[in-house]
Protein backbone atom coordinates (compact mmCIF):
# COMPACT_ATOMS: atom_id res chain seq x y z
CA UNK A 1 0.00 0.00 0.00
CA UNK A 2 1.11 3.56 -1.11
CA UNK A 3 1.87 5.78 1.77
CA UNK A 4 2.54 9.30 1.72
CA UNK A 5 3.53 11.31 4.54
CA UNK A 6 4.89 15.26 5.88
CA UNK A 7 7.49 13.99 8.48
CA UNK A 8 9.86 11.68 9.88
CA UNK A 9 8.83 11.64 13.83
CA UNK A 10 11.46 10.65 15.74
CA UNK A 11 9.95 9.94 19.24
CA UNK A 12 11.94 10.19 22.58
CA UNK A 13 11.37 6.29 22.88
CA UNK A 14 13.76 6.11 19.43
CA UNK A 15 16.35 8.66 20.65
CA UNK A 16 16.76 11.05 23.45
CA UNK A 17 15.25 14.69 22.38
CA UNK A 18 18.93 16.47 22.58
CA UNK A 19 20.02 14.06 19.85
CA UNK A 20 17.80 15.32 17.13
CA UNK A 21 18.80 17.74 14.67
CA UNK A 22 16.53 20.90 14.74
CA UNK A 23 14.46 19.88 12.00
CA UNK A 24 13.66 17.01 13.64
CA UNK A 25 12.60 18.61 16.71
CA UNK A 26 10.19 20.87 14.72
CA UNK A 27 8.74 17.61 12.93
CA UNK A 28 8.44 15.90 16.26
CA UNK A 29 6.38 19.01 17.77
CA UNK A 30 4.37 19.64 14.46
CA UNK A 31 3.84 15.81 14.61
CA UNK A 32 2.38 15.81 18.30
CA UNK A 33 0.33 19.16 17.73
CA UNK A 34 -1.37 17.65 15.04
CA UNK A 35 -2.31 14.18 16.68
CA UNK A 36 -3.27 16.36 20.34
CA UNK A 37 -4.68 19.46 18.50
CA UNK A 38 -2.73 21.21 21.75
CA UNK A 39 0.14 23.34 22.24
CA UNK A 40 3.47 22.20 23.77
CA UNK A 41 6.70 23.97 22.71
CA UNK A 42 6.75 26.50 19.92
CA UNK A 43 8.19 24.99 17.01
CA UNK A 44 8.58 25.36 12.96
CA UNK A 45 6.66 23.84 10.24
CA UNK A 46 9.31 23.82 7.17
CA UNK A 47 7.30 24.71 4.16
CA UNK A 48 8.69 24.31 0.61
CA UNK A 49 9.88 27.66 0.18
CA UNK A 50 9.81 29.10 3.86
CA UNK A 51 9.07 28.18 7.86
CA UNK A 52 5.68 28.88 9.41
CA UNK A 53 5.98 29.76 13.53
CA UNK A 54 4.01 28.50 15.14
CA UNK A 55 3.27 29.38 19.00
CA UNK A 56 0.35 28.85 21.80
CA UNK A 57 -1.85 31.80 19.43
CA UNK A 58 -1.56 30.35 16.01
CA UNK A 59 -1.46 26.47 17.23
CA UNK A 60 -4.72 25.69 14.53
CA UNK A 61 -2.02 26.46 11.59
CA UNK A 62 -0.67 22.85 12.74
CA UNK A 63 -3.48 20.46 11.81
CA UNK A 64 -4.76 22.96 8.85
CA UNK A 65 -0.83 22.50 7.20
CA UNK A 66 -1.71 18.68 7.41
CA UNK A 67 -5.08 19.36 5.75
CA UNK A 68 -3.34 20.92 2.84
CA UNK A 69 -0.85 18.39 2.60
CA UNK A 70 -3.51 15.85 2.57
CA UNK A 71 -5.33 17.49 -0.57
CA UNK A 72 -2.17 18.42 -2.49
CA UNK A 73 -0.97 14.57 -2.03
CA UNK A 74 -4.73 13.69 -3.50
CA UNK A 75 -4.76 15.99 -6.26
CA UNK A 76 -1.59 15.14 -7.33
CA UNK A 77 -2.54 11.23 -7.95
CA UNK A 78 -4.53 11.07 -10.88
CA UNK A 79 -5.70 7.60 -10.18
CA UNK A 80 -7.00 9.08 -6.69
CA UNK A 81 -10.22 10.43 -8.06
CA UNK A 82 -12.88 11.86 -5.43
CA UNK A 83 -12.11 9.09 -2.81
CA UNK A 84 -13.71 8.73 0.50
CA UNK A 85 -11.57 10.18 3.50
CA UNK A 86 -11.51 7.34 6.42
CA UNK A 87 -9.66 7.78 9.63
CA UNK A 88 -7.81 5.63 11.43
CA UNK A 89 -9.86 4.96 14.41
CA UNK A 90 -7.81 5.91 17.41
CA UNK A 91 -7.63 4.04 20.66
CA UNK A 92 -11.04 5.88 21.72
CA UNK A 93 -13.26 5.11 18.77
CA UNK A 94 -15.02 2.54 20.35
CA UNK A 95 -18.48 1.87 18.15
CA UNK A 96 -21.10 4.08 20.64
CA UNK A 97 -18.53 6.73 20.44
CA UNK A 98 -20.19 10.28 18.99
CA UNK A 99 -16.44 11.64 18.24
CA UNK A 100 -13.23 9.89 18.67
CA UNK A 101 -9.47 11.94 18.76
CA UNK A 102 -8.51 11.01 14.98
CA UNK A 103 -12.04 12.19 13.59
CA UNK A 104 -12.16 15.36 15.17
CA UNK A 105 -8.02 16.00 13.98
CA UNK A 106 -9.23 15.22 10.59
CA UNK A 107 -12.02 17.16 10.73
CA UNK A 108 -10.01 20.06 11.81
CA UNK A 109 -7.54 19.39 9.54
CA UNK A 110 -9.81 20.16 6.29
CA UNK A 111 -12.18 22.27 7.92
CA UNK A 112 -11.19 25.05 4.90
CA UNK A 113 -11.12 22.60 2.12
CA UNK A 114 -13.40 21.13 0.53
CA UNK A 115 -12.87 17.73 1.04
CA UNK A 116 -14.36 17.84 4.46
CA UNK A 117 -17.70 16.33 2.58
CA UNK A 118 -15.48 13.77 1.48
CA UNK A 119 -14.67 12.35 5.24
CA UNK A 120 -16.58 9.24 6.91
CA UNK A 121 -16.16 8.10 10.30
CA UNK A 122 -16.55 4.43 9.00
CA UNK A 123 -14.12 2.52 10.92
CA UNK A 124 -14.59 2.07 14.72
CA UNK A 125 -13.37 -0.63 17.22
CA UNK A 126 -15.78 -3.56 19.38
CA UNK A 127 -12.68 -3.12 21.91
CA UNK A 128 -10.06 -1.05 22.77
CA UNK A 129 -7.00 -2.90 20.84
CA UNK A 130 -4.80 -4.98 23.69
CA UNK A 131 -1.65 -3.79 21.02
CA UNK A 132 -0.83 -2.35 17.25
CA UNK A 133 0.07 -6.10 16.08
CA UNK A 134 -1.95 -7.50 13.05
CA UNK A 135 -3.62 -10.25 15.35
CA UNK A 136 -4.81 -8.09 17.96
CA UNK A 137 -5.75 -4.70 15.58
CA UNK A 138 -8.08 -6.63 13.19
CA UNK A 139 -10.63 -8.81 15.08
CA UNK A 140 -12.01 -5.98 17.19
CA UNK A 141 -12.18 -3.74 14.38
CA UNK A 142 -15.33 -2.90 12.59
CA UNK A 143 -16.63 -0.73 8.96
CA UNK A 144 -20.02 0.47 10.30
CA UNK A 145 -20.98 2.69 7.01
CA UNK A 146 -21.88 1.47 3.43
CA UNK A 147 -18.48 1.92 1.64
CA UNK A 148 -19.26 -1.00 -0.92
CA UNK A 149 -17.96 0.03 -4.51
CA UNK A 150 -16.42 3.62 -2.99
CA UNK A 151 -12.55 4.14 -3.21
CA UNK A 152 -10.90 5.23 -0.47
CA UNK A 153 -8.06 7.03 1.07
CA UNK A 154 -7.32 6.26 4.94
CA UNK A 155 -5.78 9.10 6.91
CA UNK A 156 -3.73 8.37 9.72
CA UNK A 157 -1.36 10.90 12.15
CA UNK A 158 1.82 8.71 13.23
CA UNK A 159 2.49 5.51 11.21
CA UNK A 160 4.86 3.40 13.47
CA UNK A 161 3.85 -0.57 12.76
CA UNK A 162 1.94 -0.44 9.74
CA UNK A 163 -0.48 -3.00 11.29
CA UNK A 164 -3.30 -0.52 11.81
CA UNK A 165 -3.29 1.07 8.29
CA UNK A 166 -3.37 -3.09 6.90
CA UNK A 167 -6.50 -4.18 9.31
CA UNK A 168 -8.37 -0.98 8.11
CA UNK A 169 -7.72 -1.76 4.23
CA UNK A 170 -8.71 -5.10 5.12
CA UNK A 171 -11.57 -4.29 7.26
CA UNK A 172 -12.60 -1.83 4.28
CA UNK A 173 -12.07 -4.60 1.28
CA UNK A 174 -14.07 -6.94 2.73
CA UNK A 175 -17.13 -4.64 2.54
CA UNK A 176 -16.68 -4.21 -1.27
CA UNK A 177 -14.30 -0.66 -0.54
CA UNK A 178 -11.34 -0.19 -2.97
CA UNK A 179 -8.40 1.07 -0.95
CA UNK A 180 -6.05 3.40 -3.07
CA UNK A 181 -3.42 4.22 0.18
CA UNK A 182 -3.08 6.43 2.72
CA UNK A 183 -1.88 9.76 4.07
CA UNK A 184 0.03 10.54 7.28
CA UNK A 185 1.22 13.52 9.17
CA UNK A 186 4.22 11.32 10.32
CA UNK A 187 5.80 7.95 9.71
CA UNK A 188 8.66 6.77 12.71
CA UNK A 189 11.83 6.69 11.96
CA UNK A 190 14.93 5.92 13.61
CA UNK A 191 17.39 7.75 11.86
CA UNK A 192 17.93 10.92 10.27
CA UNK A 193 19.06 10.17 6.89
CA UNK A 194 16.04 11.47 5.26
CA UNK A 195 14.41 14.86 4.80
CA UNK A 196 12.66 15.98 8.40
CA UNK A 197 9.64 17.87 6.58
CA UNK A 198 8.55 16.95 2.70
CA UNK A 199 6.64 15.42 0.59
CA UNK A 200 7.67 11.53 1.12
CA UNK A 201 6.07 8.53 -0.22
CA UNK A 202 7.27 4.66 0.41
CA UNK A 203 5.07 1.16 -0.04
CA UNK A 204 4.26 -0.33 3.18
CA UNK A 205 5.91 -3.97 3.72
CA UNK A 206 2.78 -6.22 4.46
CA UNK A 207 4.73 -8.17 7.06
CA UNK A 208 3.04 -7.89 10.25
CA UNK A 209 4.22 -6.28 13.42
CA UNK A 210 7.09 -4.51 11.41
CA UNK A 211 7.76 -1.12 11.57
CA UNK A 212 7.16 0.84 8.02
Amino acid sequence: MKLFFMCGYNSDAAHDAEARPPAYQDAYRFCRAVRSGRFEQPFLIHMKTDKVSITQRNIGLARRAFGKFIAKRIAEEGSWSNPLLVPIPSEDALIDAKEFRSWVMVSEALAPIDLKWSLVDALFWTAPPLSLDAHSVAPPMVCDFPVGGQAIVLLDDIVSSSASLFAARDCLRAEGAVVLGAIACGRLVHDFSGEAFGRQEIWLDEAPGVDN
